[in-house]
């Protein structure tokens, strides 16, 4: 078989799975990005496989690195909105003598920090959303999130502490 016509192959079915991917509810960059692992495990892999057999190893291939990337995302917004939402979100579970600790650890936060506290959960915006409006990289806002959160978690308990 003649390599040209074998990538040709290759790139249609690319298109075909990242068409997939995004239909099924990645988002075109992320679709993006899992074609680009798929067809650099291929390299990697150093095989060559028949046609009839490369449309299904591809497509196996990427519904498992959608489903990683999909139950990494869920865990992790899961653990985040926990966590934030226990100390920011539902005044219900702190009893009334500790909900000034909240209330001092927030003024501790710097503008930026109190405005993703903010647009999260008051505005209950997406972390993608937040991003955009930022111009950051998802990574980077989740991260934000998590230092703020920690941060607010150290006040809290200092205040506590000195208490």
């Amino acid at each position: 078989m003649n390599i040209s016509k074998y990538e040709q192959i290759l790139m249609i079915y690319a298109s075909e799975i990242q068409r997939y991917l995004i239909k099924t509810g990645a988002n075109p960059a992320d679709a993006q990005d899992i074609v680009q692992d798929v067809l650099v495990k291929l390299i990697q892999a150093d095989i060559v496989l028949a046609p009839d057999k490369l449309r299904p190893w591809l497509y196996r291939v990427a519904l498992s690195r959608f489903y990683d990337l999909y139950r990494r995302e869920k865990r992790y917004q899961a653990l985040l909105s926990e966590r934030f939402y226990l100390i920011y979100g539902n005044d219900d579970h702190f009893p009334e003598d500790e909900k000034w600790l909240l209330a001092l650890a927030l003024e501790t936060l710097t503008d930026y920090q109190l405005s993703l506290v903010t647009l999260y959960y008051e505005n209950d915006k997406s972390v993608k959303e937040i991003a955009q409006i930022y111009q950051f990289s998802e990574s980077k806002i989740k991260t934000d999130l998590y230092r703020t959160w920690q941060k607010l978690k150290q006040e809290m308990e200092k205040y506590h502490d000195n208490n």
